[in-house]
C-alpha cells in the first residue's frame, strides 16, 4: 500500500493554497501522468468535513476547463462530494485542441481518481481519513461525457459506482465490467454532438441505464446557473448521484 502511495503521488507537485468559499473549499493539485501529460486538477470539498465522503470525478469538453463548471462542482461539494476536475492536457480552453487526444483521456481520469483516493492515507492532508474511496462517480459533459463512459470498460475498479454522460459520445472502447448505473443527458437541438450520437452510446451500454432527452436544448447551456432549466437538470443529476452514490 505504501508503494502504490509513493507511485501515485510521485506526479503530484505542490498543492496550491485551499481558497474557501462559504461552505466550499477549492484547491489545485497538479498532477501529471508523465511529462508529456500534465493534469492540474481542481478539487472542490465541503469547508467543515466529517465522516467520510464520496468522490466526483467530473470530465470537461473540447475547449473546456474546470473553472466553467465551479457552480456546478459547487453544488456537489455542498452536498458532501470531494469533486476532482482534471484540465486534460490536449483538449483544455488554454491551447490548440486535439480532439484525437479524446481516446487517452479515460486513462488519465483513471490516473487522477486513484491519486485523489491516495490522498486519504496521506498524513497531514486535509482530506486525509475523510474520503469514502470505496465510492466514486465520475460526470462529463460532452467529450468529458465520452471520456466518463470510458472508464466503465471491462475490468473496471468495483469503487466506481455510477456514471453521468451529458451530451455525449459512445466511448472509443467497449463497455464492460461489474454493472454500473449510468445517466444520460441531452438536448434534443444539440447540433455539436447530435442527439441521435448520445442515443447511440446509450444503445451500446449493457448497465443500468436512464436516458433524459431535455427539450429545446442545444449543446450544454442548461449547465449554466442562470438558465431555466439548470435547477432541473442538475437536481435530476444530484438525485442520481444520491441514489447510487449515496453521501454516509
Amino acid at each position: 500500500m505504501l508503494a502504490l502511495l509513493a507511485l501515485l503521488l510521485d506526479g503530484l507537485g505542490p498543492a496550491r493554497p485551499a481558497a474557501a468559499q462559504g461552505s466550499v473549499v477549492s484547491r489545485l493539485l497538479e498532477l501529471s501522468r508523465g511529462a508529456d501529460r500534465p493534469l492540474p486538477t481542481t478539487l472542490w470539498y465541503p469547508s467543515a468535513l466529517a465522516g467520510r465522503h464520496p468522490i466526483i470525478l467530473f470530465s470537461h469538453g473540447l475547449g473546456g476547463l474546470p473553472r466553467h463548471f465551479a457552480p456546478l462542482a459547487a453544488g456537489w461539494a455542498e452536498a458532501g462530494y470531494v469533486v476532482a476536475a482534471p484540465t486534460y492536457p490536449f483538449t483544455n480552453g488554454l491551447g490548440r485542441v486535439d480532439r484525437r487526444d479524446i481516446v487517452n483521456q479515460p486513462a488519465d481520469a483513471a490516473f487522477v481518481i486513484e491519486a485523489v483516493r491516495a490522498l486519504n492515507g496521506v498524513p497531514g492532508d486535509v482530506l486525509a481519513g475523510h474520503l469514502d474511496i470505496d465510492r466514486v462517480a465520475a460526470v462529463g459533459f460532452s467529450a468529458g461525457g465520452t471520456t466518463t463512459l470510458g472508464l466503465f470498460g471491462p475490468g473496471h475498479p468495483a469503487y466506481l459506482r455510477a456514471g453521468v454522460s451529458i451530451s455525449g459520445r459512445r466511448p472509443p472502447a467497449e463497455f464492460g465490467g461489474s454493472p454500473a448505473p449510468l445517466l444520460f443527458l441531452h438536448g434534443d437541438r444539440d447540433r455539436v454532438v447530435p442527439i441521435r450520437a448520445g442515443r447511440q452510446a446509450y444503445a451500446s451500454a449493457q448497465f443500468p441505464k436512464q436516458f433524459v432527452t431535455i427539450p429545446g436544448a442545444r449543446h450544454g447551456e442548461f449547465l449554466r446557473p442562470g438558465d431555466s432549466r439548470y435547477p432541473r437538470v442538475t437536481g435530476r443529476i444530484l438525485t442520481f448521484l444520491g441514489a447510487n452514490v449515496p453521501v454516509a
